[in-house]
């Protein structure tokens, strides 16, 4: 879910992993978000989309860069650029870095930086990483269309959040129940590494310059959840706000009334939360409004 707060909208990527279906990117006007059905606007469909990023330009149009994920298991990143209800595609980044492409982010008008969730291609190189626990997610960088490998050793690479202005990259490491904070100057110096209670998936910002979280507490039981299978009904959800005087969680529940939670904005007062399962987004109240930032999945309906 990506956010543009000075337009008052989203855009969502969304499809059904289950039953592997294609879906697309969708525009989600927040503010009839008190209506008693929401609708969505279809940008592009057909698509497998992961991770999205929104850039302003300095003509008034936004940029859009998605992940995309195609049948035979590689991936792309597509780039977009987007008036009003139209989404004109501009260009494709191909390459075998990309296979495992999660989440994206622009770093400036022409770079951006994508996460890898495992270090290869092929099923050895997720379970190696799965099973076995290694750590060989790593974020990549593309310049001149070209993709290199920036920063390696993650434990499963999930969420991104560049912050040019101040020198810092946050990446959500899954597997490692921990956000690791680089200095964008120098991505190849120890990172600062901050604990959260879960496996940490996408990052946004809201007003007050936190990091809003969603954790996977359980990844057994988001396992079971994600796959269809016995005892995955429903998997926890939990929404945390990281900041410098710590962490806060916003949402905590069993996942019965909103399983498995990857994402959240904040807009207006209000949490709008997407799933990896759910065929809708859950919308509540916090103490917030507006927020910028980017990341992965949400569905398409969008419902209280």
């Amino acid at each position: 879910m990506a956010l543009d707060a000075a337009r008052g909208q989203a855009v969502l990527s969304a499809y059904d992993r289950r039953a592997g279906t294609t879906g697309g990117l969708y525009l989600l006007n927040l503010r009839f978000l008190d209506a008693p059905a929401v609708v969505v606007t279809p940008l592009a469909t057909g698509l497998r989309p992961a991770g999205i990023d929104l850039r302003a330009e300095p003509d008034g149009a936004r940029s859009l860069l998605a992940v995309r994920r195609h049948e035979d298991g590689s991936a792309t990143v597509e780039r977009y650029r987007l008036d009003g209800a139209i989404l004109t595609h501009q260009g494709t980044t191909a390459g075998s870095l990309l296979c495992r492409a999660n989440d994206v982010a622009f770093l400036d008008g022409e770079r951006f930086l994508f996460t890898s969730s495992h270090g290869g291609c092929g099923w050895s190189a997720v379970i190696e990483d799965n099973v076995l626990g290694g750590r060989h997610g790593f974020v990549g960088l593309v310049e001149n269309n070209d993709a290199r490998v920036l920063i390696g050793g993650i434990g499963f690479a999930n969420g991104l959040f560049p912050d040019p202005s101040h020198d810092r990259l946050t990446v959500a490491a899954t597997r490692e129940d921990a956000l690791l904070v680089y200095r964008l100057s120098d991505p190849q110096a120890p990172p600062q590494r901050i604990a959260v209670p879960g496996g940490p998936d996408n990052l946004t910002m809201d007003p007050d310059g936190r990091l809003l979280v969603a954790l996977h507490p359980s990844p057994f039981r988001l396992a079971l959840h994600r796959y269809g299978w016995p005892g995955g009904a429903a998997a926890p959800t939990r929404i945390a706000a990281v900041g410098p005087a710590g962490t806060e969680i916003l949402l905590d529940e069993d996942g019965q009334h909103f399983s498995a939670a990857t994402v959240a904005v904040s807009w207006n007062g209000r949490l709008v939360i997407g799933s990896v399962t759910a065929p809708g987004l859950l919308v509540c109240g916090e103490a917030a409004s507006g927020a910028t930032g980017s990341s992965a999945p949400a569905e398409p309906p969008a419902t209280r």
